[in-house]
């Protein structure tokens, strides 16, 4: 794979945040939670990933990316619809949940809100890991800001491994090379 890898594919555990750039202005639908406005800009989803398998970082960083699949998560109501994509991504690899921490620290530091409440947090007490519109920076810039988050984050636990960055401008997030 070229942008994540792992010796043993589809085993790497840690938190995630991916930029889904959405071109669409109007109400839309996220399960049972409801509607919400989006307006043009970029949203950023926060998640963790710690199982192997279809649970693993690389294959929930995949499914993200996927366009066709069953609705089962709240992201997947946004990552699925047309005018949605996913434009770059930021995780650490780590045995430990940064879910929470990372979300809260984008928020406050970006100045971004939950777009509905509890979207995507149903399994904790945050307000929401579906965050945005940022749309006054660079798709660079918002990397960079995401990776000093991570960073920082990184810092407070010896049991991270790396920081990954991924800017998806000209190919897919996670393609197979050969």
């Amino acid at each position: 794979m070229a942008a994540i890898c792992s010796l043993d594919e589809s085993k790497l555990k840690g938190t995630y945040t991916i930029i889904v750039d959405s071109k669409f202005d109007g109400y839309r639908a996220f399960g049972k939670l409801g509607r919400a406005r989006l307006r043009r800009g970029s949203y950023l989803y926060t998640g963790s990933a710690m199982g192997s398998g279809a649970t693993s970082l690389e294959r929930r960083l995949r499914r993200h990316e996927a366009r066709s699949k069953s609705l089962r998560w709240h992201i997947d109501y946004l990552t699925s619809r047309p005018g949605c994509t996913v434009s770059g991504a930021v995780y650490i690899v780590s045995d430990r949940r940064f879910e929470c921490d990372a979300n809260q620290s984008i928020s406050k530091e970006l100045r971004l809100h939950p777009v509905l409440p509890r979207i995507g947090a149903s399994d904790c007490d945050c307000g929401g890991h579906l965050l945005g519109p940022e749309l006054q920076m660079s798709r660079v810039t918002l990397l960079r800001r995401l990776v000093d988050i991570y960073c920082r984050l990184a810092r407070s636990d010896a049991s991270y491994q790396q920081v990954v960055q991924i800017d998806c401008a000209s190919s897919h997030l996670f393609s197979n090379a050969s």
